[in-house]
């Protein structure tokens, strides 16, 4: 049977087991949200970039309807 000094001294062990797989993990998601800001910051730059080349596209498309007096084809 478990004395309350037993009961007491495990109940120290769990918290300290605890503490220690508690700061393991603040310091995994750390590095984990440092990654996922650098991937965000790439992933805004590489859309930004391909935007830029659409709307210039879609000027030129425009411009070329414009001339041949097309319908435009976009909607």
């Amino acid at each position: 049977m478990l004395t309350k000094t037993d009961l007491s001294q495990i109940t120290k062990i769990v918290k300290s087991e605890s503490q220690s797989l508690e700061n393991k993990l603040n310091k995994k998601f750390d590095k984990m949200d440092k990654r996922f800001d650098k991937l965000e910051r790439k992933l805004d730059y590489a859309i930004n970039f391909l935007d830029r080349d659409y709307l210039k596209l879609l000027d030129r498309v425009e411009a070329i309807e414009e001339h041949l007096h097309l319908k435009p084809a976009s909607i």
